[in-house]
This record gives structure tokens, sequence and C-alpha cells, in this order.
């Protein structure tokens, strides 16, 4: 799957209530520097979720073929 850098995360809400991002938006780099890459997107999105008053366990890495490596659970739900 080609993944366009200017589509952004591409957010979609689960059955259960928490967020899926279906595209990397560092994907080429993600390419040469997968952990390092991933590591920083499952900080930014933790502390976007801890700016909107959520708890920043939501956020945890979920490494998926042709999807972004970190997903949201469910509210109520953390790690």
């Amino acid at each position: 799957m080609l993944h366009d850098p200017g589509c952004g995360y591409e957010p979609a809400t689960t059955a259960e209530g928490g967020v899926d991002l279906r595209n990397c938006p560092f994907h080429r780099l993600a390419q040469e520097h997968t952990e390092l890459v991933c590591w920083l997107n499952l900080h930014l999105v933790r502390g976007l979720l801890e700016a909107g008053g959520q708890p920043r366990g939501r956020a945890v890495l979920a490494p998926r073929p042709g999807h972004c490596c970190v997903i949201v659970d469910p509210p109520g739900r953390t790690a």
C-alpha cells in the first residue's frame, strides 16, 4: 500500500470506540527508521490525548501492515 504523507493519519473510529490510524504520515522515513518513528508517533499521539484531557495510555503501539503503528484504545481501556 502506497501512503501519501499529505493525507495525515486518516483516523477512523472503531466499533469499540477506539481510533484506528489508517495511515502513517511519516511512512517514507519509517521505512528506514521504523523504531524511532513509531516511538515518536506514540508519544505525539499520547501528548495530543493528554492535551485533550484524555488518558495518554489510550495510545498504544500496535504495528500492522498498511497502517500507522499506533492505535488509540476505547475510553476506559488503558494500558
